[in-house]
């Protein structure tokens, strides 16, 4: 299942927020999660491995250096691959309290959706393969990284976004969901291996979770020709395209990490 939870926040005091609050708003999550079901915040909170989540931030009205005063209105946008964690996120109401670091918070609104004009419903992943089953072949695929996005190394972080990198991390993902079948991540490097790059722009960027915890990450675009896959393949890989989308591509997706767009275009 994949969805989404946006709530509309009302400021209930002043603050400054870091330019990427995503460490803030990861325990935001979990604090919301655990105030619904104490023993399913400490499940997920627990669990190894990825969390099938990401978050977000957006602001009403964008103040200088990040700083939120009283009654601001904040948009903290909740992405989610996993039936049994929807569940729970869609028990949030108007009226709870969240904290965002420094900032103190109540949620007036509450917003439940589904990417790509999909319907709200558990196995809504299989209606996004369908579509792409049913649509012509994508000659390209344009990813913007929109937030800073790195990946584990032999030798520390990498912050260059070769295809493998890109679609091994989807894949990774996407078996942390609810889907029973898992993608097997060999086949899938193998397919990267005959998609091309055609065309990259973009830096590094420093960001800070703490005065002891920074990340370099890539931002910018990439775009890579499909021209060598088969239409089998190429509907595999652009399913996974847009599904990175919507999980987050990389390392600390789940603190706000590895955001992109995702563009497929036809000849």
């Amino acid at each position: 299942m994949i969805s989404s939870i946006i709530l509309t926040l009302k400021s209930c005091n002043s603050g400054s927020l870091p330019e990427f609050p995503g460490r803030f708003l990861h325990a935001a999550v979990f604090s919301l999660i655990s105030s619904i079901d104490e023993e399913a915040g400490d499940y997920w909170h627990n669990m190894s491995g990825i969390k099938p989540f990401t978050v977000g931030l957006d602001y009403q009205q964008r103040r200088h250096d990040h700083v939120i005063q009283e009654e601001d209105i904040l948009f903290l946008r909740i992405n989610v691959w996993h039936r049994d964690l929807w569940c729970i996120l869609a028990e949030i109401s108007e009226s709870m309290r969240v904290q965002i670091g420094p900032l103190q918070a109540t949620i007036i609104n509450v917003h439940c959706e589904v990417p790509f004009g999909l319907p709200l419903r558990e196995e809504n992943i299989f209606d996004l393969i369908q579509r792409r089953l049913e649509a012509k072949p994508a000659y390209k695929i344009e990813f913007e990284f929109l937030t800073p996005t790195l990946f584990n190394g032999t030798h520390g972080d990498i912050t260059f976004p070769t295809a493998e990198l890109v679609f091994a991390s989807i894949v990774d993902k996407w078996n942390a969901g609810d889907i029973e079948d898992t993608l097997d991540k060999p086949r899938i490097k193998e397919l990267c291996e005959r998609i091309i790059l055609s065309d990259w722009s973009g830096r590094t960027k420093r960001v800070y979770f703490g005065r002891d915890r920074g990340y370099t990450g890539f931002v910018g675009n990439f775009a890579f020709n499909l021209s060598k896959l088969s239409a089998e393949e190429n509907q595999l890989i652009t399913v996974l395209a847009l599904f990175g989308q919507h999980s987050g591509i990389g390392r600390l997706s789940s603190q706000g990490l590895g955001q992109v767009n995702v563009l497929l275009k036809n000849k």
